[in-house]
C-alpha cells in the first residue's frame, strides 16, 4: 500500500466523523428557549400585577420591553445581524 492509498483510506474513514461534529447549536437553542420560557412566565405574572393594580403606564411599557427582550431571545439571528448593521451606519463601515 502506498502513502497516498493509506492517506485517502484515512480520509475516508475519517470523513463520517467530521460531518457528526457537535459545534453546539442545539444546546445554545436549547437554552435561549428555556431562558424564553422563563422570560414570559415572569412577563405574565409581572402583567397581571399591573393590570389588577391598574397601572397602566407601567402595563404598557412593560409589554413593550417585553416584546424587545422576546425578539432578542427568539429571533437572536436576526437582531445580531440587525445590531451590526445599525453599528456599521454608526461607524461608517460597510
Amino acid at each position: 500500500m502506498t502513502t497516498n492509498q493509506l492517506a485517502a483510506s484515512v480520509v475516508e474513514l475519517a470523513a463520517p466523523l467530521a460531518a457528526n461534529v457537535p459545534t453546539g447549536a442545539d444546546f445554545k437553542d436549547w437554552v435561549l428557549v428555556i431562558a424564553g420560557n422563563i422570560f414570559i412566565a415572569i412577563l405574565v405574572l409581572r402583567a397581571i400585577g399591573h393590570y389588577f393594580k391598574r397601572e397602566w403606564g407601567e402595563l404598557f411599557g412593560h409589554l413593550a420591553a417585553g416584546v424587545l427582550v422576546g425578539g432578542l431571545i427568539y429571533a437572536n439571528n436576526q437582531t445580531i445581524n440587525v445590531l451590526k448593521g445599525f453599528w456599521g451606519l454608526l461607524s461608517g463601515g460597510n
